[in-house]
């Protein structure tokens, strides 16, 4: 292009005087430049990561630092979609419209919907959508949410074509997650040995984690400074590893600045996130679209947080009955309603649905099994086959609770012996006296030959509190008690004599009374049978119709001690008075009431013992057994019973299993009842005459052998019908059990713990056979996704 044709449109411009360049000078360094303030460093992800799509911040309003890593953690969460949600209606037109849930189906890769506004939205929209092209559904779609329930074309018309903008903005996401698509990929190919340096060390940092994980150990210190005698657990254990491999000692010295050793907080909890997501990811596909029940338990942690636990009891493709803990939740009040909402919203985390949901299992609390305002009630008016059944371990427990208030004489005798753990236990030096006595006596014994000796025999003892609410903890307590008796007896004698303790006094004289060992004795006889059943209880692997069977036999047992162990309960009692020098009573003899000692009672000593404490207490115990076990009458466990397999399928009613059918009406329809009728009378005949069932004696293994044999898939309907019995719960147990863990994980030290961390800390620890399975590889693909990484 010719300078005469430029001139022809572009005036040239005078060049400035020596004045203007000052004066243009002089304005420039009167301009203030407000550079770009930094990206913030703590933040609260728990907080700024909401679920909810209608209480989110706009991608725009975060520092654009930080925009990628907020996108990547809401896509690892994925959109929000409730499906068990009861979404409410409005008037549009003259019909009443709401939400389909079926469309999460049919769109389910970016429509989300939201508890708080009750509308829907777009989830890729919202993450990658030009806030400036406010167009062809950012208002609807990203802003306000969109409600026109009748219109479901809307959706159609809001995806376009090829090149629409949600399409756009779809193809961004699905490129955040490629990695081979970042241009800080492109930007950082290195050398080989830089990278494989890398890998060394994140594989290095995922095995310390794993360790600490599974023995459910704290990663940080208190000072981690390179000066600190101790950085903390993942600190040290890092180092040590890489002291005794020489590759990864070898990756700490190429390429390795301090923002890529791997060691940071934010990478400690990403990783631990990797390994959680991984643990619910494989439970989950275990569990597929198939049923299960919902154990749920609420307690309190050591920073006084409500925390509520939740276990899936399912069956696994091998037709093993598993209990998985998919997560802890805080809730901020117990109410039967929140802790629907709580349920509901880790569902939807979890992809899971309510109508999955085939028993229900709590510990008996009001708010849990309230017949109208409890949990199990809110549930099974969306779910009417949600069937709940109240916790065989806790109703037994509430049995020997119940006996142990009810009759004065067992009343008085569970005092005395928490009296006799405050005055013995309540001082370090009488409890070392308990050692020190304990022991000689037990080498006494050894010496004289009266012990065995072995590996696990002749442990350290000590005496254990009887609790309401602690499992077999009675049991425990009275048998603890017997074998420590004559140390006991010696250090209340050194505490009435030394320290002048008027409560050992007492203790001493009623635990040397005929009348306490007396109780003693029959205590042990009932707590040992019912103990035997509360530990078959507590099995993961335990099924209903076996529950039932050993609660049966336990109430069996029972009677028939009542009926004839009255004599050996009284040699067992003379022959321990005999041995402690305790005075013994005929019981021909009258009877003395000891707070009376004046008054004549017009019985004899047997008369009391035999008809006033054995018999009544065991009739006691019987009818609490009867009237805490009514749900071993019920419908759902009579018909449930027929399935037993033992003495060649003995119990085997084809009506009775029909009548359990129909009580699942969502998974039983009236042609598929038709069916299974005759595939019943098909199934029977078949494992009656196959060896390979001949040996079996509860319905899991049934199940399990049915698999093996791949009967499952010869008579689907009646293994349908089994698994819905298999994951009826029994007990809460494994429930418990996480509590147990939260005490371990979130301790006095830890008590500023995040819920969500602790939670990815829990799942982990709870479910090690789960976690030890997780790869390294599958960590690091996880690892990768979650945020922006070097390689």
């Amino acid at each position: 292009m010719s300078s005469a044709f430029m001139e022809r449109w572009l005036k040239r411009k005078a060049p400035d005087d020596a004045n203007n360049v000052g004066n243009s000078l002089q304005q420039d360094a009167n301009v203030t430049f407000h550079p770009m303030p930094s990206a913030p460093k703590d933040i609260n992800w728990e907080e700024e990561i909401q679920f909810d799509p209608g209480k989110r911040k706009e991608i725009s309003a975060y520092h654009p630092n930080l925009r990628e890593t907020v996108r990547r953690k809401y896509l690892v969460n994925g959109p929000c979609q409730p499906r068990t949600l009861n979404f409410p209606s409005i008037r549009i037109g003259d019909k009443n419209r709401r939400f389909n849930p079926e469309w999460f189906d049919e769109f389910g890769n970016w429509l989300e919907y939201s508890e708080s506004t009750h509308r829907a939205y777009c989830f890729v929209c919202f993450l990658f959508r030009d806030p400036t092209k406010k167009e062809a559904g950012y208002k609807s779609f990203v802003l306000d949410g969109w409600n026109s329930w009748h219109n479901k074309e809307r959706l159609k018309e809001h995806v376009g074509g090829v090149n629409s903008l949600h399409n756009i903005a779809k193809k961004k996401c699905e490129d955040l997650l490629h990695k081979a698509q970042h241009i800080d990929v492109a930007l950082h190919k290195q050398l080989e040995t830089s990278k494989n340096a890398y890998f060394v060390r994140l594989n290095g940092a995922i095995d310390t984690a794993r360790l600490l994980l599974k023995q459910g150990l704290p990663f940080r210190g208190h000072d981690e400074s390179n000066t600190s005698y101790n950085r903390g657990n993942y600190r040290e254990v890092y180092d040590c590893l890489a002291k005794h491999d020489a590759a990864l000692a070898k990756a700490l010295t190429v390429d390795a600045a301090d923002n890529s050793l791997l060691v940071s907080p934010d990478i400690q909890k990403d990783i631990i996130k990797c390994f959680a997501d991984e643990i619910l990811h494989s439970i989950l596909e275990d569990i597929g679209q198939d049923v299960f029940c919902l154990l749920v338990d609420e307690s309190r942690d050591v920073s006084y947080k409500e925390q509520m636990a939740v276990v899936l009891r399912y069956v696994d493709k091998s037709g093993v009955v598993k209990e998985s803990f998919v997560g802890i939740v805080h809730v901020k009040d117990t109410t039967a309603a929140n802790l629907k909402s709580c349920i509901d919203s880790l569902f939807a985390k979890l992809k899971l649905s309510l109508k999955q949901v085939r028993g229900q299992g709590y510990d008996g609390a009001s708010n849990m099994r309230g017949a109208f305002n409890g949990l199990q009630s809110l549930i099974m008016r969306e779910n009417s086959s949600a069937y709940y059944v109240h916790c065989f371990a806790h109703q037994l427990q509430l049995v020997v609770v119940a006996v142990a208030r009810k009759h004065t004489g067992i009343a008085e005798f569970f005092n005395k012996i928490s009296t006799l753990l405050n005055v013995v236990g309540g001082s370090t030096k009488r409890r070392d006296m308990i050692r020190y006595i304990n022991l000689n006596e037990v080498s006494k014994a050894m010496g004289c030959g009266l012990l065995n000796t072995g590996t696990g025999l002749n442990q350290e003892q000590c005496l254990q509190r009887p609790g309401d609410t602690r499992w077999s903890s009675h049991y425990k307590s009275l048998r603890s008690l017997v074998n420590l008796f004559q140390t006991i007896i010696k250090v209340l004698e050194y505490v009435e004599k030394e320290d002048k303790d008027g409560k050992a006094r007492g203790i001493l004289v009623y635990f040397q009374s005929f009348e306490f060992v007396f109780y003693l004795h029959l205590m042990l006889t009932i707590l040992t049978i019912t103990n035997t059943l509360s530990t078959a209880l507590q099995r993961k692997d335990q099924d209903i119709v076996n529950a039932v069977n050993c609660v049966r036999s336990t109430r069996n047992h029972l009677d028939r001690a009542r009926r004839e162990e009255w004599e050996k309960v009284l040699d067992e009692v003379y022959e321990f008075c005999d041995k402690h020098d305790i005075s013994k009573l005929e019981m021909d003899e009258a009877y003395i009431d000891p707070t009376k000692p004046r008054k004549k009672t017009g019985i004899t000593n047997k008369h009391h013992f035999q008809v006033d404490c054995f018999n009544e207490i065991l009739d006691w115990l019987l009818q609490e057994l009867d009237s805490r076990f009514n749900e071993t009458s019920s419908q759902l466990l009579v018909c449930s019973a027929a399935f037993n397999p033992r003495d060649s399928f003995h119990d085997f009613n084809v009506d009775s299993l029909i009548s359990l059918a129909k009580l699942y009406p969502n998974d039983f329809d009236h042609v598929e009842l038709r069916d299974l009728n005759a595939e019943l009378f098909l199934y029977i005949d078949d494992v009656r005459g196959d060896d390979r069932f001949a040996n079996i004696n509860t319905i899991v293994e049934l199940s399990q052998k049915m698999v093996a044999t791949r009967k499952h898939l010869t008579y689907s309907l009646v293994y349908r019908l089994l698994k819905l019995v298999l994951v009826l719960p029994v007990a809460t147990a494994t429930v418990e059990r996480i509590f147990s863990a939260m005490k371990t994980v979130k301790t006095k030290l830890r008590n500023r713990m995040g819920d969500d961390y602790m939670n990815h800390c829990l799942i982990c620890n709870v479910e090690k056979e789960k976690m030890l399975k997780v790869t390294n590889e599958a960590v690091v693909d996880r690892f990768k996704k979650i945020g922006n990484r070097k390689y």
